[in-house]
């Protein structure tokens, strides 16, 4: 029995060096799916993809369709497509009918290789701020021109074709890049581009944003996080009456998602300012009740959420004048004169309210015994859910049912249901 023991175990051994062997030898791509726009998530996204295959050793393709987003975003992108190319190759491909627009015409221009499908187009690239002067724009417009320049000098593609993308806010289409040395070539397909490239037999790895990175994506913009600012406040003063935490800790949350987001965008602070001032004209617009106080408050909390996207440089693709975000805008018009007279309504009916429980309501109502309740004696007595000082002219056990027949300082004489 002992040899075929021996055989079976080198047998097991041999398999098991040979899948690890197999396992070592199995090459593969990382495919990085970017249909985003460039902001935070997206360069979240880049940075623990590009580390993952920094560390496996995996080339690296980007499959882009992007209509831009924010300068900064795609230039820390870019950045790291260029600190990783030192390890592995890194090549954008553009399909037929997608866009490698704006800020994601910077991405692309980072990396090692570049190809575009039929009815494909790159480009434009100029940046420009919202709110700037000409002098601040033109300031970004030559950085974002050098920057180009840099990037297309290192990878060996027509300088002059690629300035005119920043300069005059030129697109090419695949053709046309191909024509004037901007991109390496023309497929119509994934398997295509690997065919080129020699990762034919290769595995692909793809990637796509985590639900968290694409919530930090939803949250860069100035109206959501205006608007989540606007909903917290309204939540916390609506707490005030209602009395239930929960409303509250809601508030508070979307309080703190909404500076999340101004974070992320570095959002201006008099944005952030005026839509604080205009919650507090709306709470003031409670006390006062003749809608001067709640119309301003609107208009200043609205004009805080564009305002907050003033001197952020983008490049195409300006978040706050997508049509989402005029109807993000418009909800926020309509709900916050309804939450005012909402919060209005709540208040007088809180003033107009009884005191919950006082001498006035407790006569005639009924309640329970909570002591052995003797003539000559005090007791205490649970009427309307509070405990009074009772008194009786006749013996009344407790837990035994009772009515209040009058109130006198603080205490209050019973008798006995039967």
């Amino acid at each position: 029995m002992k040899v075929p023991l021996v055989i079976l175990i080198s047998i097991l051994i041999v398999l098991i060096c040979a899948i690890q062997l197999a396992s070592a030898n199995q090459k593969g791509v990382v495919i990085i799916e970017f249909n985003y726009t460039v902001d935070s998530g997206a360069q979240d996204y880049f940075q623990s993809t590009l580390t993952y295959a920094e560390q496996n050793g995996y080339p690296v393709i980007i499959i882009m369709n992007t209509p831009g987003g924010y300068l900064e975003n795609a230039f820390a992108i870019a950045s790291m497509i260029t600190n990783a190319e030192s390890q592995i190759s890194i090549t954008t491909y553009i399909p037929p009918g997608d866009l490698g627009a704006s800020a994601g015409s910077y991405i692309a221009m980072a990396s090692d290789n570049i190809f575009m499908g039929n009815g494909s187009f790159i480009g434009p690239s100029k940046p420009y701020i919202i709110g700037g002067t000409a002098l601040e724009e033109q300031h970004v417009v030559n950085a974002s021109l050098a920057y180009m320049i840099a990037l297309a000098q290192s990878h060996g593609r027509n300088v002059s074709a690629v300035a005119t993308m920043v300069e005059n806010n030129t697109a090419y289409s695949a053709l046309s890049a191909l024509q004037v040395n901007i991109i390496n070539g023309i497929a119509n397909s994934l398997s295509q581009v690997k065919n080129i490239l020699g990762y034919s037999g290769y595995n692909d790895i793809n990637f796509t944003e985590s639900p968290v990175q694409q919530f930090e994506s939803f949250i860069s913009n100035s109206t959501v996080a205006g608007f989540f600012i606007l909903i917290g406040t309204i939540a916390i003063l609506l707490d005030i009456y209602h009395g239930s935490i929960l409303l509250s800790v809601l508030g508070i949350i979307s309080i703190a998602i909404g500076l999340w987001g101004s974070e992320l965008i570095g959002a201006q602070p008099v944005g952030l300012l005026m839509i604080f001032i205009g919650m507090a004209l709306i709470f003031l617009e409670i006390k006062l009740g003749h809608g001067l106080a709640m119309l301003s408050g609107v208009f200043l909390a609205v004009a805080g959420s564009l305002l907050m996207t003033v001197d952020i440089p983008y490049s195409s693709n300006v978040p706050y004048l997508s049509f989402g975000n005029y109807a993000l805008i418009a909800v926020e018009a309509t709900l916050l004169p309804i939450g005012a007279i909402y919060l209005i309504a709540l208040r007088k009916a809180a003033m107009r309210a009884p005191a919950k429980v006082g001498p006035e309501r407790i006569i005639g109502k009924n309640g329970v015994a909570k002591t052995d309740i003797i003539p000559g004696k005090e007791g205490v007595a649970n009427v309307l859910s509070e405990d009074w000082t009772a008194t009786s002219d006749e013996t009344i056990k407790a837990g035994e049912k009772l009515v209040v027949l009058e109130y006198n300082e603080g205490k209050i004489k019973v008798k006995k249901i039967n």
